[in-house]
């Protein structure tokens, strides 16, 4: 409420639009200025090389977790979404989580306490863990084994996730490219499995 107060006395409906996607880039314009280039390739490199992949992100964040998790299952068999409504239910998902496998945690302020002790939990039992956040002052941050930061200013009550968007595509992208020849044949077989039980539809094309 009190963040909703302040960016109504900064913009009024006339220049809503204008100020809130000049600040969105400008997000992603500091994020590229600021992201660390060795902590993004060491990711890629831990990702493709996965026993298995583990994606958590709670509340806002948990739209980011999807969107990697939706993308990352057409490349690989061995990706779990880990949820978060519960911290039982998030445990039970990541009890077995140890050596080789990685942690892809995304939180963004407010940070969720359940995040923070799944990040613990797995840099405990081993896993690597890839943190997305908005600061290496986030407090998953000392558990990251490859801390990625993106920034996320809130214009008013709702979170700008545009710039850990972006990250996340660049991600997805370089990740491709390391799978190689073996995505081009699962994507196929994956299109013919989409057409066979008419998964989406096609008359508009």
């Amino acid at each position: 409420a009190q963040r909703m107060g302040v960016a109504d006395s900064l913009m009024d409906r006339h220049t809503v639009l204008d100020k809130i996607l000049m600040g969105d880039a400008d997000k992603i314009r500091r994020t590229l200025d600021e992201l660390d280039r060795s902590a993004f390739e060491a990711a890629v490199e831990k990702i493709v090389n996965a026993r298995n992949i583990y994606i958590i992100g709670s509340r806002s964040s948990a739209t980011l977790a999807g969107f990697l998790n939706f993308n990352f299952r057409m490349m690989f068999d061995n990706v779990s979404h880990v949820e978060v409504s519960s911290g039982n239910e998030m445990f039970e998902h990541i009890l077995s989580i140890g050596e080789g496998d990685v942690l892809f945690a995304v939180s963004f302020p407010r940070y969720s306490g359940s995040i923070i002790k799944g990040v613990e939990y797995a840099k405990r039992a081993g896993a690597d863990v890839i943190a997305l956040t908005d600061s290496v002052n986030s407090p998953i941050a000392p558990q990251a084994d490859q801390l990625l930061v993106a920034q996320s200013d809130m214009a008013s009550f709702a979170d700008s996730l545009v710039a850990p968007m972006s990250v996340i595509n660049a991600l997805i992208v370089a990740v491709a490219r390391e799978v190689g020849d073996r995505l081009p044949q699962r994507l196929r077989r994956l299109e013919e499995v989409w057409d066979e039980y008419n998964v989406y539809d096609k008359t508009g094309h």
